[in-house]
């Protein structure tokens, strides 16, 4: 006989954001952007792949990825024991679309790959970015 697990999800009650803050849409789900696994050609449900789920921008110690935000993203340090290195607009794009950090390291294959457009990821970049 086979048994289920229960599967607990954590959710984050996330701030409703401005009208015309499409970084904060994008990073709380509000605004859903197509994604998909590494060597996946599925798309996710649009649930599963706001930033949110996995990322915080204070550093929660229920994360299950580091922070979003300027004080993590723009300090040159090693990832995954690759060598130092610091992100900046055009190397964050590349995370989110390829899984590749500043130092051509590969980001968890859990990190979904964003079909993110370059207006859509500025925003992201900014909302991240911002004191």
């Amino acid at each position: 006989m086979l048994g289920l697990a229960s599967i607990t999800y954590v959710v984050h009650a996330a701030p409703l954001c401005e009208p015309r803050d499409l970084g904060c849409a994008i990073f709380n789900g509000q605004h859903s952007v197509a994604a998909q696994l590494r060597d996946d050609d599925h798309l996710l449900p649009g649930s599963t792949t706001r930033c949110a789920n996995c990322h915080s921008q204070t550093g929660a110690a229920d994360a299950f990825a580091p922070p979003l935000s300027a004080g993590n993203l723009f300090p040159a340090k090693s990832r995954r024991d690759g060598p130092a290195s610091s992100y900046d607009q055009a190397t964050f794009c590349r995370a989110l679309r390829e899984g590749i950090d500043p130092a051509n390291v590969l980001l968890r294959k859990a990190m979904p790959h964003y079909r993110i457009s370059d207006t859509e990821c500025a925003a992201l970049w900014h909302f991240v970015t911002r004191p």
